[in-house]
């Protein structure tokens, strides 16, 4: 049977907080200072109950150094 989530969406609310958790860290292993590059890093719940992580406005820079990142990722074979 398959598990149904809270009719609030708490449950999606709690994986886009992991998520972003998850992400950040990532991010900070990678050399980002995440609370300076993506100052608006947050995580919540739409009005439909559908967790989302919201990675914010970056700079120029900080978009440039991401896209780096995971070019170098993707040409080691990393993918999803």
């Amino acid at each position: 049977m398959a598990r149904q989530g809270s009719p609030t969406g708490a449950d999606d609310e709690l994986s886009a907080q992991q998520a972003a958790d998850v992400l950040a860290l990532a991010l900070e292993d990678v050399g980002f200072d995440v609370g300076r590059a993506f100052p608006m890093l947050t995580s919540g719940a739409g009005s439909d109950g559908v967790g989302f992580v919201e990675l914010g406005r970056v700079t120029a820079g900080i978009a440039s150094g991401l896209a780096g990142v995971l070019a170098k990722a993707a040409g080691r074979g990393v993918s999803l």
